[in-house]
């Protein structure tokens, strides 16, 4: 690694000398300090450009070879603004080799280091400073401190393996005052991002927080080379900057770290100028530690000599100086640090401070030899107080190396035999306490006993360089030309101690051994010269010219007398060896081995022996015959396809030596190279074939000849013109949906020349003219699935075919096509009604119907048996069996038969039903029809069983039966059917009756393993929401099926059993119905158990305990599919022709037969999914008691006018159909005037023009054999009051007329509400209204014009309106005028006040729960009552189900959404200071049926 300098712009590190023997050839080698540096060579200041002279460039290694005789000459190589002189010179006499050597060892010249030339300025602040090696007591003084040898050896060890750097640190020296620079380099091709460098000073002092002033850090990138460059600048060195240094370096998990050590030296005189003043120069301006004398410093120039004259001690004169005067006194002793003086003036002051515990302390530092014994003494003040010792903070025992003795109040610490350990921080406590020192421990020089002696060998012999030192396995240093040389394990020199002796081993010395080699210890050197030459060549095998065909081996062999390497030459440039050229060296034998010979490989060639100028030449001549190297091209099968109406240049690569001629032709006829369209053109490396606009006639086969003088190659290639392929056909939409549909299409008819790649589709709407591409990746199919479309608008689609040359034109667009989407599944599916042979269903229409609308429902039927577990049956009984055989038999022809074959399924399951129905009449265990069918296919194997194994049993020629296997007669019969089966029966019956009975393939599944069904409710709880719970509003069906398919897939996964989603969902039914069994039978042994009575509570498993979790607290209970009814038969069409109506009658069912039914909607997109009813329907009518389903706004008084429809419709029900019957006021309706129609679910009574004599109260009855049910309703006819019938003035008084008339006779059959008067002046006669709504029979009319006179008139009014006439006064009343008296009357105030009275009641009211209920009343009072509602006299208060408002004293109470529990007596009470009022009613709430 470089040693670090002083200018960083230096671009040679390397400059020396250079001794070799007279007429050798010679390498001289320098380095750059980067790659790619423009570098030149120069010979007396000329660039060197000369046959004997060879330049070679590796990294940053440039090297110059030169072959000649020259005794002494001086090259220099120049790169920038640097030039390095390199010396290239004879061996040096033998007088100058013997001089006598110095104690000291010759400081090397200058030119051993590269002359760089510095800044004036560095070169006055240097001018005393010396480049040169260090003597031996400067090393030794070095290397005085703790662990220093240590720590080189770890440097050594250390630097041998280094996984990120490839250059670090070395150490180095500066002179105090001087700079000095440290680089590290780390390699970034493998680094991701920049590594982290730490510059550490010591163990663990970081340097980055001491950068400033006196401290530069700095790192680049070289982006070319990917090298990052670290450097660590010290700026004006002082002497305690000296010391180890540490650089690491860090990657992630890669680490690297190297050491190295700084030697401060000062100017020659320094030691002389060494006082406490210049000590306490500042050594850090500004920092905390400014001005801090460096009391090892002072402590390792103890034995300099002292300066002459007496010495000044400036800190006692400026302890007794006055503090005016500490600024005079520094001026005078030169001391610039005022701050930092003071602080440590201060510091002084406050130590002066008498010791408590010490009377006498350490001394500052002491020093001793390696291997003496030093001596620590402290003086207590308190003899009895605990004194403890401290090296390093740790606490010495005594020991035969640590003995401590007490005398008096001194307490003494002796070390033995001191090492370089001891070397030290100390420190003795007494109490609180303390006192350090520090002790330096000084190893003795180690001299040279026996000096170097001069070698001079040849090449490849053992060299041994010899000394011995003073010491024992001293520490000894090997230099070779000044350069340190290590023991690393690689290393081709060797370190050998054996005690006081040291050599220095070459096992096979060569010419670059050549050199000074110096040996160096702490107290001494000893240099020799080694000089290493060449033994004289002699060429015993010479090479030999060859010549070789192409591909053949060439094979160079040569020897020569010596065991030397040597470089192979062709034409000059030097031979590398790789996979074809193998360089073989094996003692004096060396050989060039060319596998495979090429044209290239001709040449002359040499072979040019390593240190010699010798040169071993021969020449190699290659044949090649003419050769076509079509192959190369990589086209397949020899085919080039050229696009049509592009430009074809077909360049065929050939080969011969001499260069062939190459002729092209395509049939019997030539192809030159005249203008034309198709041309050849002929070049000495390939020939080539030009097609200008290729054409599709242009297809074919083309023949290329070359022929030379050494052969002729022919070969034969094939062009294909391609084109983009014709455009497909119109495409065919096949299936349509909501927004997709299904188009297919045919292949182009012309492909282009090339496959087909795919298709692109796009599509537009009818109006529109725009298309839209639907696929952005080839479509490899010749169908597609466009989606996102608009259900209800027309649409075409057209297809582009696509090849490798290009894309077609468009088809033609397909015809115009409407996505639609099928209906949603029918709603609200349910029984309306059942008979003995039919059933009624009815359901709502589709929540969603799209734009396709709604044809029409389909109804579909099969028949069920069984309840909804499987229960082990009792076996069958006689008279099941015979009415088995019986309806079997009955049918025999159809299920057996020579019609089994015409007759369809549907028409064997309704025989089977029948069968099934008949036989649970005679048994009653409720057989399905599966067991049926099981027990027949049993039956009939028992009786083939018996007649075979009677066949088998009968003896020859002979006709008696035993009497084991006799049929009885039951299977007598079967036997008939036998027969029947037999002779017109199909075969496979049996087959097909088993697949019936287990389903298709016949094979039942395995049960859910338990690891199946842990694996079920794993994702019925994680996506039960999506499924069951709230969220399943939300997934559209097409979601639910991808969740149902994803758990299949883990259940399949997980058992390997190929479960269908259908049997996972009936599994999961099956889990939650069983589950709920036991959670009802368990809730109702627990209402038993606390009545006391005995309980058996079931016990649930593990899987059925994680149901009731997933039912309970995940609120998962509502069914997403309703599960298709087990062992049932192929679903039967009711309707054969669509049915538009919401109610469907299913007619010819067997009565006690079970029936599971569905419902699909239907339009022009096609079904939909089916609408399951969740049970089974028993066909049998069931007698359903009657009742009236009366409408809430007949419960009370119906109102209607005079003239109005009357039409109540009045629901009811009742099985089988009720008769209805009508009573007014207890008599049969008179229905000339009024109409009654009654059908089976509901009777209406209307009145055209309803009258008054229409009123009363209707009775309807119900009535379903001796059951009946009642409901009452009362009609009030209203119409317009008559006048009132007479009016009187009863008095008239200055503005004023009292008015007073009786009620009209008919008040129209309603409340009179109030009454309307008008006045008409007697002069005019027109009327005006004076008063409206009044409800008093007398009335006083003010504020009339005095001199008037009037007339009166007076309306009566009711629900309906005004009387059609009104009653007028018949006198007039006058006005007089102010002229007579008037003495007004005097009457007494009106007491308007009076307690509450309710002039309307509550009414019993019955309401259906759910839906909202009021009470109304009307009260009456003055103040105005507080108004209280009240259930069951208990007061309702802040209760949101209530809501109470008042309005034109009308009091309401709404009740929301009643339940069974709201019924109860409400009661309203009124309250004001007079007194209060009570009225109350029933509230009966009756649930929905």
């Amino acid at each position: 690694m470089p040693e670090p300098t002083k200018n960083t712009e230096t671009t040679v590190t390397e400059q020396k000398t250079v001794q070799v023997a007279g007429g050798s050839r010679t390498e001289i080698t320098t380095q750059t300090v980067k790659t790619g540096v423009q570098v030149k060579w120069q010979q007396d200041g000329k660039e060197v450009k000369s046959e004997k002279t060879v330049t070679q460039t590796e990294h940053t290694k440039r090297t110059l070879i030169v072959d000649n005789n020259v005794i002494q000459e001086e090259f220099s190589v120049v790169s920038g603004d640097t030039k390095v002189k390199e010396e290239k010179s004879a061996p040096p006499a033998i007088e100058e080799q013997s001089k006598p050597k110095d104690d000291v060892p010759e400081t090397p010249k200058e030119e051993t280091k590269p002359k760089v030339e510095q800044p004036e300025k560095a070169k006055d602040e240097d001018e005393s400073s010396s480049v040169s090696t260090p003597p031996p007591d400067e090393n030794a003084r070095s290397m005085d401190r703790k662990g220093s040898v240590g720590q080189q050896e770890a440097d050594k060890d250390s630097s041998q393996i280094s996984t990120l750097f490839i250059e670090k640190p070395t150490s180095g020296s500066v002179n105090v005052g001087g700079d000095i620079k440290f680089i590290a380099k780390v390699e970034a091709k493998d680094l991701l991002r920049k590594p982290v460098v730490k510059w550490l000073k010591g163990k663990w002092m970081d340097l980055a927080s001491k950068a400033g002033k006196h401290l530069q850090l700095k790192d680049t990138f070289d982006r070319i080379n990917k090298i990052y460059t670290f450097e660590m600048q010290i700026i004006k060195a002082k002497e305690n900057y000296a010391g180890n240094y540490r650089c690491e370096a860090t990657y992630k998990d890669k680490f690297d770290s190297c050491s190295f050590d700084l030697e401060v030296t000062a100017a020659p005189d320094a030691s002389h100028a060494l006082d406490i003043r210049s000590a306490f120069k500042r050594s850090g301006e500004g920092q905390e530690d400014a001005g801090e004398l460096d009391f090892s410093g002072l402590l390792k120039r103890r034995e300099v000599k002292p300066e002459e004259g007496p010495e000044i001690d400036v800190w006692e004169i400026l302890k007794s100086a006055s503090p005016n005067e500490y600024e005079k006194i520094a001026f005078q002793y030169g001391i610039t640090d005022l701050r930092g003086m003071l602080k440590r003036l201060k510091r002084m002051r406050r130590e002066e401070k008498k010791s408590e515990a010490f009377s006498k302390k350490l001394d500052p530092a002491y020093q001793i030899d390696k291997g003496g014994r030093v001596k620590f003494v402290v003086e207590l003040a308190d003899p009895t107080v605990e004194l403890k010792w401290y090296k390093n903070g740790q606490e010495i025992r005594p020991s035969t190396k640590y003995i401590f003795e007490h005398k008096g109040n001194q307490r003494i610490l002796f070390i033995n035999n001191c090492t370089l350990a001891d070397d030290a921080a100390y420190q003795v406590c007494a109490g609180d306490e303390k006192c350090s020192t520090e002790l330096f421990v000084r190893e003795p020089p180690i001299l040279v006993t026996k000096e170097l002696e001069n070698i001079s060998t040849y090449c490849g012999e053992r060299v041994e360089l010899e000394c011995e030192v003073s010491e024992v396995d001293a520490n000894v240093k090997w230099f070779k030309n000044g350069v340190e040389i290590t023991n690393e394990p690689r290393s081709r020199y060797r370190l050998k101690v054996d005690g006081k002796k040291h050599t220095l081993i070459m096992d096979e010395a060569d010419r670059g051994d050549s050199a000074t080699y110096s040996v160096m210890t702490t107290g001494g050197q000893s240099a020799a010269q080694l000089q290493v030459d060449l033994r004289p060549l002699k060429i015993l095998q010479p090479l030999t010219d060859m010549t070789v065909n192409l591909g053949k081996e060439i094979n160079l062999k040569c020897e020569i007398s010596e065991n030397v390497p040597g470089r192979w030459y062709r034409n000059g440039q030097l031979i590398h060896g790789n996979d074809r050229v193998q360089i073989f060296h094996k003692g004096r034998n060396h050989r060039l081995v060319i596998q495979n010979a090429l044209v290239e490989d001709e040449g002359e060639y040499a072979f040019v022996p390593d240190l010699y100028l010798t040169n071993i030449p021969c020449n190699i001549h290659v044949i090649d015959p003419p050769r076509i190297h079509f192959d190369s091209l990589n086209y397949p099968d020899n085919t080039v396809v050229v696009v049509a109406g592009t430009k074809l240049r077909l360049e065929v690569p050939v080969t011969g030596e001499p260069a062939p001629k190459i002729i092209w032709s395509r049939g019997d006829k030539w192809i030159t190279d005249l203008g034309g369209r198709i041309r050849a053109e002929t070049y000495p490396d390939h020939g080539l074939l030009v097609i200008d606009s290729a054409e599709k006639d242009d297809t074919g086969t083309y023949r290329i000849m070359v022929k030379n003088e050494a052969g002729e190659a022919v070969a034969h290639i094939k062009i294909k013109v391609v084109d983009i392929p014709d455009a497909p056909q119109a495409p065919e939409v096949t299936e349509v949906g909501e927004d997709w549909c299904i188009m297919k299409w045919d292949p182009p008819a012309y492909d282009g020349g090339c496959p087909i790649l795919g298709y692109f589709i796009e599509r537009k709407k009818k109006q529109s003219s725009r298309w839209m591409r639907l696929n952005f990746d080839l479509c490899k199919e010749t169908n597609f699935e466009p989606k996102k479309m608009i259900e209800g608008v027309a649409y075409e689609v057209r297809v582009f075919a696509v090849n490798s040359i290009g894309i077609s034109k468009p088809s033609m667009p397909s015809k115009p096509f409407v996505p639609l989407a099928v209906t949603s599944a029918p709603t609200m599916l349910a029984v309306d009604n059942v008979t003995d042979t039919s059933v009624t269903m009815k359901w709502r229409p589709p929540d969603h119907i799209g734009a396709a609308g709604l044809d029409g429902y389909i109804i579909e039927y099969c028949f069920e048996a069984g309840g909804d577990e499987k229960q082990e049956k009792p076996e069958f009984t006689e008279a099941e069996l015979e009415k088995l055989v019986e309806g079997v038999s009955k049918n025999g022809p159809q299920l057996c038969g020579a019609l089994y074959a015409k007759t369809t399924k549907a028409e064997k399951s309704k025989i089977w039903a029948d069968i099934q129905a008949k036989l649970n009449t005679v048994g009653g265990h409720n057989r399905s029809i599966a067991d049926i069918k099981k027990r027949w296919n049993s039956l009939k194997k028992q009786t083939k069983d018996k007649l075979l194994q009677k066949k088998e049993d009968l003896p020859e020629n002979s006709e008696v039966p035993t009497a084991v296997n006799e049929l009885n007669p039951l299977e007598k019969r079967v036997e008939d059917l036998l027969r029947i089966e037999e002779t017109e029966g199909t075969p496979l019956i049996d087959d097909d009756l088993q697949d019936d009975i287990t389903g298709a393939g016949g094979e039942d599944k395995p049960k859910f393993t338990d690891e199946e069904l842990n694996t079920l409710l794993d994702n019925i709880a994680k996506v039960g929401p999506q499924l069951f719970g709230a969220l399943s509003s939300q997934a559209s069906a097409s979601d639910k099926d991808k969740i149902w398919a994803e758990i299949q897939k883990h259940i399949n996964t997980v058992g390997g059993n190929n479960r269908s989603i259908q049997d996972i969902k009936r599994e999961w039914n099956k889990l939650k119905k069983q589950t709920k069994k036991k959670l009802e039978h368990n809730k109702a042994q627990i209402m038993l158990q606390k009545e006391g009575e005995p309980t058996n509570i079931l016990e649930l498993t593990p899987i059925e305990k994680r149901v009731e979790v997933i039912l309970q607290i995940k609120e998962i209970d509502s069914e997403d599919f309703h599960e298709e009814p087990e062992e049932a038969e192929e679903w039967i069409v009711a309707n054969p022709e669509l049915t538009d109506k919401t109610r469907f009658t299913i007619n010819g069912l067997p009565t006690g037969s079970r029936i599971f039914v569905r419902v699909k909607s239907v339009n022009a997109a096609g079904p939909s999914e089916p609408r399951l009813h969740p049970q089974p329907i028993l066909v049998k009518e069931v007698i359903v008691p009657p009742k009236i389903r009366l409408p809430r706004h007949l419960k009370q008084t119906y109102i209607k006018k005079v003239g109005e429809t009357v039409n109540l419709v009045i629901p009811f029900q009742g099985k089988p159909r009720p008769k209805v019957s009508w009573k007014k006021n207890g008599s049969h309706v008179d229905k000339t005037q009024i109409s009654i129609r009654n059908s089976e679910c509901d009777t209406i009574l209307f009145i055209r023009k309803a009258e008054k004599s229409h009123s009363g109260k209707y009775d309807l009855k119900v009535k379903v054999d001796t059951l009946q049910d009642k409901a009452s309703i009362h009609i009030q006819i209203v119409d317009r009051p008559g006048p009132p019938q007479v009016v009187v003035i009863e008095e008239v008084w200055g503005e004023n007329v009292a008015l007073e008339w009786k009620p009209p006779v008919d008040n129209g059959n309603a409340n009179i509400t109030g009454y309307t008067i008008q006045k008409a002046d007697k002069k005019t006669m027109e009327w005006f209204t004076v008063l409206e709504h009044y409800h008093r029979t007398n009335a006083t009319i003010s504020d009339l014009v005095l001199g008037n006179e009037y007339f009166f008139r007076v309306f009566s009014e009711n629900m309906c309106g005004l009387s059609e006439a009104a009653t007028r006064t018949p006198n007039s009343a006058l006005i007089e005028k102010e002229g007579k008296a008037y003495k007004r009357p005097e009457y007494k105030d009106f007491d308007f006040t009076e307690p509450p009275v309710f002039t309307h009641p509550l009414i019993n009211t019955v309401a259906i729960a759910g839906y909202n209920a009021t009470l109304n009343c009307s009260v009456r009072g003055n103040p105005k009552p507080k108004i209280t509602w009240m259930k069951n006299k208990m007061i309702i208060e802040n209760d949101p189900r209530y809501r109470m408002f008042s309005n034109q004293s009308v009091c309401t109470l709404e009740i929301r959404k009643p339940s069974p529990y709201d019924g109860a007596i409400y009661t309203c009470r009124a309250v004001n200071e007079l007194g209060e009022a009570e009225v109350e009613c029933k509230l009966e709430v009756k649930v929905a049926q």
